[in-house]
């Protein structure tokens, strides 16, 4: 026999008769392994509880427990079943194996043992032992990872019950003594303590849950969905918003009062700069013109950059507020049109509407401000991106439910890889500073906001979405007012 093995086995020899504990414990020694005597169950069971060793060999006979019954106790002490038992039997025929094995024993061995057929039994349960060891190790490690994440991370089935949580959902969301805590859980009873459905968490990106103080907390939610055994799981992690909506009401806060302060020294800088362009001060030479042209031109852009981010930290604070009223759409069409066509004659662009005449009485609940607003922004954004000559049309249309007013041009079209990113914040394409109007790339994104706060909806068209055929928004508002959406969807 090798005595060099790469993993040797912390044995515990049990045997009542002293003849059978010196066999068995020299016969382990001469294998390789390390190896401990107990001369009775009770002592086996004291010195396991200790020491806890890889593997027991015990004799079938012992003076207070029989190998069964110490194998059954032996268990119940290891469950996760880390711990190896061998019994040795003086009767080994197949009734005896099969009641070692349903003790719980890994395997049986007549007593007159075979050293080779032993050794090689422990070299195999020492191979099992050392992949079991780093499977524990591997798991504690992950479950100590998951432990260690600051976030919330909840493991449902798919009736809702809990299998698995961390320490941090232990504390939010489980009211029970540590000692107490088991799983699973009932589904309903876990959920109506969050306060949500199951689809709910699996469905929404953010959501208000209860605590087990009482406190509501409003959480980001990721899941993913997975298989154990074929049978679905969902795991959850929930994330603290807080944080993230101080930072959000710091940010707002800040560029409200910056936008405030450069409002009113811009406002000075661009009276002066038309003065001196108007010749108050006297004529200039072409050059101080041209200078001047080019500041006053700058300045505008810079105060429109200043409203736009005044009207973004108004839309989203909780003080914003529409005043809406029923009105029919046609009028504020045609305002939008006269407002815009100054804007158009000067890059050679016309301007014609359609549908107007057939459905222009009709009535929708709108904030007349906001909604020329929203389009003056894609009436200009379409002025700005068609070719000289060319012709933005703004048109009407009416459903059963709902009225349709598209902004359609003619010029390069959207890029499809900008398509996703059209109505967010700050996303500006490439080319967007035509005709000295520059894209602060806030317009579309609040021109969504304002339109999701009257119940409508706007998009780009996907039809017209590609290249060199021209581009078409338009914004659907329902003939039946819906609720406004509150707070804003971001």
């Amino acid at each position: 026999m090798n005595m060099t093995i790469p993993f040797p086995l912390d044995m515990l020899v049990v045997a009542d008769s002293a003849d059978s504990l010196a066999t068995l414990h020299a016969l382990a020694l001469a294998s390789g392994h390390k190896a401990n005597t107990a001369r009775s169950g009770s002592e086996a069971i004291a010195y396991v509880k200790d020491h806890e060793p890889d593997l027991v060999l015990l004799d079938l006979q012992n003076p207070d427990l029989d190998g069964f019954e110490l194998t059954r106790r032996l268990r119940r002490l290891n469950e996760d079943r880390l711990l190896k038992v061998i019994i040795i039997s003086s009767s080994h025929n197949d009734e005896r194996v099969m009641q070692a094995l349903q003790s719980g024993a890994d395997d049986c061995l007549p007593r007159a043992v075979n050293a080779a057929l032993l050794d090689a039994k422990l070299r195999y349960f020492s191979d099992v032992v050392l992949l079991q060891s780093r499977l524990a190790r591997l798991a504690q490690r992950q479950l100590d990872i998951i432990d260690n994440i600051a976030d919330a991370v909840i493991t449902l089935d798919v009736n809702g019950h809990v299998k698995d949580m961390n320490s941090i959902a232990r504390v939010l969301f489980d009211p029970r003594p540590p000692s107490d805590q088991g799983f699973p859980w009932r589904g309903d009873d876990f959920l109506s303590r969050l306060g949500v459905t199951l689809s709910e968490l699996l469905t929404q990106r953010e959501c208000t849950v209860l605590c087990t103080d009482g406190r509501s907390l409003e959480v980001d939610i990721r899941h993913m969905e997975w298989r154990e055994k074929g049978v679905v799981r969902y795991t959850l992690l929930l994330r603290d918003l807080a944080e993230r909506r101080a930072v959000e009401l710091m940010q707002n806060e800040f560029l409200a009062t910056v936008s405030h302060e450069l409002r009113t020294p811009l406002t000075s800088v661009l009276g002066a700069l038309g003065l001196l362009a108007g010749g108050a001060a006297g004529s200039l030479p072409a050059a101080a013109m041209q200078l001047a042209t080019v500041a006053q031109r700058n300045g505008k852009r810079l105060s429109r950059l200043i409203d736009d981010i005044l009207d973004l930290t108004k839309i989203q604070s909780d003080q914003f507020v529409l005043h809406q009223r029923m009105q029919p759409v046609g009028p504020l069409l045609q305002e939008a049109l006269v407002a815009s066509q100054a804007y158009a004659s000067s890059l050679s662009v016309q301007l014609e509407a359609e549908g107007i005449d057939e459905h222009g009485d009709t009535e929708l609940q709108l904030d007349t401000d906001r909604f020329l607003q929203v389009l003056a922004n894609l009436l200009s954004n379409a002025i700005k991106h068609s070719p000289a000559g060319e012709v933005v049309r703004l048109r009407l249309a009416q459903t059963a439910s709902a009225l349709r007013v598209s902004v359609i041009d003619r010029g390069p079209g959207i890029a499809a890889g900008f398509h996703s990113q059209l109505f967010k914040q700050f996303s500006k394409a490439e080319g967007d500073n035509r005709g000295g109007h520059a894209n602060t790339g806030l317009g579309l994104y609040i021109s969504r906001l304002l339109v999701e706060r009257m119940g409508g909806e706007i998009a780009a068209d996907a039809a017209v979405t590609h290249r060199s055929v021209g581009a078409s928004f338009s914004v659907t508002l329902p003939l039946v007012h819906r609720p406004a959406l509150n707070p804003l969807a971001s």
